[in-house]
């Protein structure tokens, strides 16, 4: 059984998808494996709602400059939790977006 998803439109800083599609293993010469782009933005999206969860303080800070669109597909249930947390934060999708996937850069680049 396929597990249901939801569409989510995001607009990123510029260079930040293709550097998650690197840290998922792609390059310019391949993609990364099936699923992979998914499950790291899925992993980065579920690490900002377990730190909100936990009280950390989160900084969304405003997306100057460049921005790329980009269109994922996540699982229902995560969808869910974000656009619950979206609403009770006064937040748009696109500010939550780019804290998680700076968080994941940061975490991962050493940024």
């Amino acid at each position: 059984m396929i597990p249901h998803s939801c569409k989510l439109g995001l607009v990123l800083p510029e260079g930040a998808h293709g550097r998650m599609v690197a840290l998922a293993g792609g390059s310019a010469e391949r993609t990364p494996p099936r699923g992979a782009i998914q499950a790291l933005y899925e992993q980065a999206f579920d690490d900002l709602l377990g730190a909100l969860d936990a009280g950390e303080p989160i900084v969304f800070a405003a997306v100057r400059g460049a921005k790329t669109r980009v269109t994922l597909r996540l699982s229902e249930p995560l969808c869910a939790r974000v656009r619950a947390r979206l609403a009770a934060l006064s937040l748009k999708l696109t500010d939550f977006a780019c804290a998680a996937v700076q968080r994941a850069l940061s975490n991962t680049e050493g940024d």
